[in-house]
């Protein structure tokens, strides 16, 4: 009688643990579902033929977008007035030793894609998550 109690516990144990490992990855993927963008992205800026890289680490809180970005060129700058809208994204980008950058785009095939304007130019972007 003993052994059967002592097994049933066992039993229930091994099956809340098994429940809780796939309760951690259902939130998981849930999140990468509705927060596609929160993490570290390497981006490409293209400005009249030149192609400058740099980073994006952005976070999602809602539809608020907060972050850091740097690139050589710029240097390290944060991010303000940061949303994401209906699968598009739209922030500033401020530097201490740079204009700022308005940055707008959206997801496509996995990567964040669009357009930035700065000191009176357009130019392309696109972010691949790391």
């Amino acid at each position: 009688m003993r052994l059967r109690r002592l097994m049933s516990l066992v039993a229930i144990a091994v099956m809340a643990s098994a429940c809780s490992s796939v309760t951690a990855l259902h939130h998981k993927m849930m999140k990468d579902k509705t927060d596609p963008i929160s993490g570290e992205w390497d981006v490409l800026f293209t400005l009249q033929g030149t192609t400058v890289p740099g980073k994006f680490k952005l976070k999602l809180d809602g539809d608020k977008v907060t972050g850091t970005a740097e690139s050589e060129h710029t240097g390290p700058g944060t991010l303000s007035k940061g949303t994401w809208v209906d699968h598009k994204i739209s922030f500033t980008l401020d530097f201490a030793a740079h204009d700022s950058i308005a940055v707008t785009g959206t997801m496509k095939d996995g990567k964040l894609v669009g357009e930035f304007r700065t000191e009176g130019m357009q130019g392309s972007w696109e972010a691949k998550k790391k």
